[in-house]
C-alpha cells in the first residue's frame, strides 16, 4: 500500500509530548522518542474485530448484537472529526453544543454545519 499521509496530535499547552501516526491510525508513536520507549501499554479491554468493520456489522446483525463500531460510537466520532476539519478551516479553536449543533464561539463557522441547498434542492 502507498503511503497515504499521516496525522500529528499536538496537544495544549503544557502537553508533554505529540502523538504521530499514519492515516488510518497505523503505527502510533510518541515523540520525543524518550516517552516512547518510557510508555507502558495498557491491557487489552475491549473486544477486537475479527475481519473487517463491513463484516464485523453483517455478523452483528445476523447474530442479533452490537457491533463494534456501533452507531451510539461512530456518530460522536464522526462528529467530532468533522468539527476537527471545520477548526482547521477556520484556523481557530471552535465550540461546540452537541444539543443544538451550533458552533457558539464563531457564529460564521456555522455555514461549514449545514450544507444551505439551493431553492427545490432539500434532503
Amino acid at each position: 500500500m502507498p503511503d497515504e499521509g499521516g496525522v500529528i496530535f499536538k496537544g495544549s499547552k503544557g502537553s508533554k509530548g505529540v502523538l504521530m501516526c499514519g492515516v488510518y491510525g497505523d503505527s502510533p508513536r510518541l515523540i520525543p522518542a524518550a516517552a516512547m520507549h518510557a510508555f507502558e501499554r495498557p491491557p487489552k479491554t475491549l473486544p477486537r474485530v475479527k475481519g473487517s468493520h463491513e463484516m464485523d456489522w453483517v455478523n452483528a446483525a445476523k447474530a442479533g448484537v452490537q457491533p463494534g463500531a456501533h452507531f451510539g460510537y461512530s456518530g460522536p466520532l464522526t462528529e467530532t472529526c468533522l468539527l476537527g476539519n471545520i477548526a482547521k478551516r477556520v484556523d481557530a479553536r471552535i465550540e461546540w453544543d452537541p444539543a443544538n449543533l451550533k458552533i457558539t464561539n464563531l457564529p460564521d463557522a456555522n455555514k461549514y454545519v449545514r450544507a444551505e441547498y439551493r431553492k427545490g434542492w432539500t434532503l
